[in-house]
């Protein structure tokens, strides 16, 4: 197995928190053990939707699905994938100009 950095996006997700639904993106990196940088994608995209906020928060509105975009796949040496595997959060931002 190789070590891989993966930088996603999320766009158009509707989000509940504070009692005002608002569209959010969110940036996020995700560190995964994998064969191939594409398997790679594939667990960091399914590690984010199983992520507790967008789980117990994300509203749909039909047509206008939330999107996540694999921004870059980087593979790196074991010393620096043990020091940043753990999960990190997602970072928010709004999408409304409000």
């Amino acid at each position: 197995m190789r070590n891989f950095r993966v930088t996603l996006n999320g766009k158009n997700f509707l989000l509940d928190l504070n009692g005002e639904p608002m569209k959010f993106g969110f940036h996020a990196t995700r560190y995964v053990k994998a064969e191939t940088p594409e398997e790679a994608s594939k667990i960091a995209i399914i590690r984010i939707h199983q992520h507790r906020i967008l789980q117990e928060s994300v509203m749909y509105e039909g047509v206008d699905r939330p999107i996540i975009d694999v921004l870059e796949i980087k593979e790196v040496n074991s010393l620096k994938f043990m020091l940043k595997k753990s999960e990190s959060g997602l970072e928010f931002y709004s999408e409304d100009e409000n």
